[in-house]
């Protein structure tokens, strides 16, 4: 499966080149891989992207698996999978003496050879395959890969070139990584593979490398510390299922396809491939991959296949799942000084815990299946590290509370939203939306910028992207109507707008609108702003039913995480440091009065008081009369 490689860039999460995954993959993960070296000069054409130390690596891997796998090819229940990662541990272990193996395809000669210069490092390597046996027996789909491995590394004269393709070091390629996972799943001769499968293989890849990356995953008896929440990620599971299928359905009436494979291929209902039994075509994953989640496989079967193949990465390869943290760790400046280790416990209907116990203040070692999910669909948006700073369980339900929380931040945010309708049977769904841009209020338009889109993660996850703006059409990604945005010449302007927040439409009828009170939540189909598609619930397919194209749904979670880079993060809140110590000044300037200037202003009579009455009444007095005397005896009173 060595054919031309065919560019994969999402129009929405197009980057820079600099930013691509061929700068990523190409300087920093081979870094990553052998800590050797971070120059390109390193690398040979010849070597498929790999540094010399890296090829090398790989060519003698091969020839160790090989002879290993002739010495036991007669066991019945050989585990590929599991002699490659053993194999490779040896390789790595070897490399970092300053003597290592004079003979390295052979590994009872390489055991012997750490056993008498580092037993402790030789001691790791059956600590660390009982590990990725407990993985393999965790996540069942991870044993289908054994035949796609032994291929590659039996019978091909590619294997470099083959390797290279799969972890995607020449570049935003991934037609081998994605005919791997197809081998894995393929029978022969079928032309098909189910969906549930090829997503249930990435997200259990992505759990076996989230937990190959962390130290204190396992336990003295090499099992997972905690216990899976398989309910939660099969619903996951099942809702990028089900955005898979309702793509290849709509997409095989529109015939509209632009993924791998010749052009012109056939996309005829007729095929072996049936929606109704939950299957469908390469060039369906391929294209909906595309669109909706452009680093799927780059984050789960790469990223793993990248751990098997140099170990001596596991401990430096940076995680590529975002971790929960509370924005207090940040922003508060009476927490003490945490440990190491230590974080500050939050809880969210959403994501789950970020910690492993309620009297624990250690970090999870599990994978949120939602944070998976918004990795794969974009890991450079997205980064490695989101900071909560909103949420109304934890907050308080208010709306001022909400603005004073995201006001004055810089960066990218994520508004997560959990909601349920009036028929109790439609259970919860969760949507919200994306910003790079900073928040805004007291406007009477929107503002924000296209990087902006909408989704829905559950029941069926969505992407609706932002669409470009022609003239006047278009361009409505966000406006923030506050109950402070009061026009000081006419006060009465402030209620012609809705209050709230919201995104698409318009100010008075919003795509996506959450009132003032954070108890509704207005959701339509389509607007001139983002893409169509449903948010929520399907509406009534009653044309003349009022929830025909909008439907009002009941608040039960709302949180805004700052997203990205920890750089990025920081700038943002620096950002709104300032922006609160400025609206502080401000605020304690409107308080300063010029005391002089005020008195002045009652005695002019400017100032409306009774302060200084009694300086006109007794102008007389020094006649021997009040003022009020005077005038009567004038009256003869």
């Amino acid at each position: 499966f060595c054919g031309a490689l065919c560019p994969f860039v999402s129009p929405l999460f197009e980057k820079p080149q600099s930013d691509s995954h061929s700068a990523t993959m190409g300087t920093t993960h081979s870094s990553e891989t052998s800590g050797e070296h971070n120059s390109a000069a390193d690398s040979h054409p010849s070597n498929y992207g790999f540094s010399r130390q890296e090829a090398k690596h790989l060519t003698t891997l091969r020839h160790l698996v090989c002879q290993e796998q002739q010495q036991q090819q007669q066991q019945s229940e050989h585990n590929f999978v599991s002699l490659l990662w053993r194999c490779s541990n040896l390789l790595a272990f070897d490399s970092l003496l300053k003597s290592p193996s004079p003979s390295s395809s052979n590994a009872t000669d390489i055991e012997a050879h750490l056993a008498q210069h580092s037993p402790s490092k030789l001691a790791l390597v059956p600590k660390r395959r009982r590990q990725l046996d407990v993985l393999l027996n965790e996540f069942a789909s991870l044993s289908k890969m054994n035949a796609a491995l032994e291929k590659i590394f039996m019978n091909n004269d590619q294997f470099l070139e083959i390797v290279s393709n799969i972890l995607g070091l020449q570049g935003h390629h991934q037609k081998d990584s994605f005919e791997f996972v197809c081998n894995v799943l393929y029978s022969s001769g079928d032309e098909s593979i189910p969906a549930k499968d090829v997503v249930e293989l990435c997200f259990h890849s992505a759990s076996a490398l989230h937990f190959l990356l962390q130290e204190d995953a396992f336990g003295d008896t090499m099992e997972l510390i905690e216990r899976r929440n398989i309910s939660e990620e099969n619903n996951m599971i099942q809702s990028m299922t089900n955005s898979l299928l309702e793509y290849a359905t709509n997409s095989r009436g529109n015939h509209n396809f632009g993924g791998y494979g010749d052009a012109g291929a056939s996309t005829d209902t007729s095929t072996a491939a049936t929606i109704a039994d939950g299957r469908i075509t390469k060039r369906e994953f391929s294209e909906w991959q595309r669109k909706v989640v452009p680093d799927l496989i780059y984050c789960s079967m790469a990223k793993f296949q990248h751990v098997l193949l140099f170990p001596q990465s596991q401990r430096q390869t940076a995680n590529p799942f975002p971790f929960l943290r509370s924005s207090k760790e940040i922003t508060s400046r009476t927490t003490t000084k945490m440990k190491a280790g230590e974080i500050m416990p939050i809880s969210s209907h959403v994501f789950g815990d970020n910690f492993m116990s309620a009297a624990s203040s250690t970090a999870t070692t599990l994978l949120s299946p939602p944070v998976f999910a918004f990795t794969s669909i974009s890991m450079p948006k997205f980064g490695d590290k989101w900071y909560r700073i909103f949420a109304g369980a934890e907050d308080g339900w208010t709306f001022h509370q909400l603005e004073h929380s995201i006001m004055g931040y810089e960066g990218p945010t994520l508004l997560v939203i959990q909601a349920h309708s009036n028929n109790k049977k439609d259970g919860t769904v969760t949507f919200g939306a994306y910003t790079a841009s900073k928040w805004e209020k007291n406007k009477r338009d929107f503002f924000g910028t296209s990087d902006c889109f909408l989704f829905q993660l559950h029941p069926t996850l969505r992407i609706l992207k932002s669409l470009p703006k022609m003239g006047t059409r278009g361009g409505h990604y966000m406006f923030f109507h506050s109950n402070t945005n009061v026009n000081t010449t006419n006060p009465s302007r402030k209620d012609d707008l809705t209050q709230g927040l919201g995104f698409g439409g318009t100010v008075r009828n919003p795509r996506l609108f959450i009132d003032s009170h954070l108890e509704e939540c207005h959701v339509s189909h389509q607007d001139t702003s983002f893409e169509e598609g449903h948010i929520g619930f399907p509406p009534s397919d009653d044309p003349f039913s009022s929830q025909s194209f909008s439907s009002t749904l009941h608040i039960d979670s709302l949180e805004i995480y700052a997203v990205g880079e920890e750089e990025t993060i920081r700038r943002g809140f620096r950002a709104q440091y300032q922006h609160r110590d400025i609206a502080d000044a401000n605020l304690r300037n409107a308080r300063t009065v010029d005391t002089a200037a005020f008195l002045d202003d009652m005695r002019s009579g400017v100032i409306e008081t009774k302060a200084f009455a009694h300086r006109g009444q007794v102008d007389g007095r020094a006649h021997g009369c009040m003022k009020g005397e005077e005038d009567g005896k004038d009256n003869g009173l």
